[in-house]
Formats: C-alpha cells, sequence, structure tokens
C-alpha cells in the first residue's frame, strides 16, 4: 500500500491498496460483509476482478492506526466502461461512451455513522473531476443507506439492473467528462434535507425504491433518480442536452 496522507479524515490515514494487498483486502471485504444485516447489499468481488481493480485501478484504504476501517474504488477497466455506457444508453441516450464504475464501498461497522462514505464518495469525485471521466455506483435497490449518500453528491439514477433473484441495482451515474457539469442533484437534496414540506417540490415523481418495473419506464421516459426518502425514490425529468435534442430529431425524422 501507498500512504497517501497521515490525518486525511478525522485523524485516519488515507492509502492505496495495491496488487499485494490483495489477501488483507479481501479479508477485509468478506468479513465485513458477513456482519451485514442484509449480505446482498455488497456484492461481493471474484478474486480476478478485486486484483484487477487493486493492480490497475485506483482502490482507497481508510485506516485507524493500522487497522482498515473503509474501502473504495474506481475500475479503469475499458472494456466493462463501455458496457456500463450501453447500459446506460439502453435506457435513455445520452451519448456518454464509458463509464468507470465506482465499487467497493465498505465501512466497518463500528465506523459508521461519522460521515464516512460521503468522505470517500468525494475522493472519488475529485479524481473523476481531475480524469475528466463519468463514474457510476451500482447500489442495491434497497441500502437506502447508500443510495442517499450518492445522491448527496448529486448522482442521478439512470438505469436499472436485476442479476438474479434478491440482486436488484440501480445504476446512479455522475458527469464529469463534459465541458460543463452541474450540480442539480445537490441542489435537490438540498431541497428534500431542509424543513420545507417535500410534497410541494413540483414535478416529481416518487417510485417505491423496489418497484422496477415504474423505475425502468421513468427510465426510458428520460425521467431521472435525483434523490430519496424512506423507501422512495425521486424523480424529475431530465432536460435534453445538446446531443440527446440532435438524437430526439434524428430518431423523428426517421419515424416521420
Amino acid at each position: 500500500m501507498i500512504r497517501l496522507e497521515e490525518d486525511a479524515y478525522r485523524g485516519y490515514s488515507l492509502c492505496k491498496m495495491q496488487e499485494s494487498d490483495f489477501v488483507f483486502v479481501k479479508s477485509f471485504l468478506d468479513n465485513q460483509r458477513s456482519m451485514l444485516d442484509i449480505i446482498e447489499f455488497f456484492y461481493p468481488y471474484k478474486d480476478e476482478e478485486l486484483l484487477a481493480v487493486l493492480t490497475s485501478g485506483c482502490f482507497w484504504g481508510l485506516f485507524d492506526g493500522a487497522k482498515l476501517i473503509a474501502t473504495f474504488a474506481i475500475d479503469f477497466d475499458e472494456e466493462y466502461a463501455i458496457t456500463l455506457a450501453n447500459l446506460i444508453n439502453s435506457f435513455y441516450d445520452i451519448g456518454i461512451e464509458r463509464v468507470y464504475e465506482s465499487s467497493g464501498l465498505m465501512v466497518a461497522e463500528e465506523y459508521r455513522g461519522q460521515g464516512i462514505a460521503k468522505y470517500l464518495l468525494k475522493l472519488a469525485c475529485d479524481e473523476a473531476k481531475k480524469r475528466r471521466i463519468a463514474i457510476c455506483g451500482v447500489v442495491h435497490t434497497q441500502n437506502v443507506a447508500s443510495m442517499s449518500s450518492f445522491f448527496s453528491m448529486g448522482f442521478e439514477m439512470r438505469a436499472t439492473w436485476r442479476l438474479s433473484d434478491g440482486y436488484d441495482f440501480i445504476y446512479l451515474l455522475k458527469r464529469f467528462d463534459k465541458a460543463e457539469f452541474d450540480d442539480e442533484g445537490i441542489n435537490f437534496q438540498n431541497v428534500l434535507q431542509s424543513k420545507c414540506n417535500c410534497d410541494k417540490i413540483k414535478d416529481v415523481i416518487r417510485v417505491t425504491n423496489t418497484h422496477t418495473k415504474e423505475q425502468n419506464a421513468l427510465l426510458f421516459d428520460g425521467y431521472v433518480g435525483v434523490g430519496c426518502q424512506d423507501t422512495e425514490i425521486y424523480f424529475k425529468k431530465k432536460e435534453q442536452n445538446h446531443y440527446e435534442q440532435e438524437s430526439t430529431h434524428r430518431c423523428n425524422r426517421i419515424k416521420g
């Protein structure tokens, strides 16, 4: 591992984990996953996937002294980045070419509630901004805590996927690959977290987080998930960007 910062957050040290840390990291992830109330919330890496992220990706480890207490990563696998982009475009074509997965978010049980997940998410966003790439978090549809963390950083729900029974995921996108990027999601979260009556928010459609069919219908129609409360995800119509407008015009001409 490479030590990046001694006092990175709340006195904890930040390190970049490497290929040689494979056994150490795998043990931490397997142990913490076994203590989750719902183990489906963390879909485990295959050994070759974890090794690849440690070798070629950006894999952070947060330490309390010598104790690993949290992890998060960005996977820079180019082939998988194209696969993720194609999945997102299949719901509503935004012309995105590559999306790199943010994965491995795990905070040790006794260290939760300290804002560590948001700290690691910000690290990922800063790295993505520096590299001018789009990143995507894959979250179990019932994992409201993790979902909320992504939404609070301006991620937008753009796709869903059912891997198998019990493993239903949503895909949360944050773009830094454009010349300009906005914080509409963050602004919406500020509204949600304020003391105002959320029922007064205009043009929002609420869908229960497990109702994938309704979510998909909205995503195909150009809506995106922008926030959540309890068991509901909030969807808003996304204004078309230039590419989306051109794509729509081309489709209309073909249909005409």
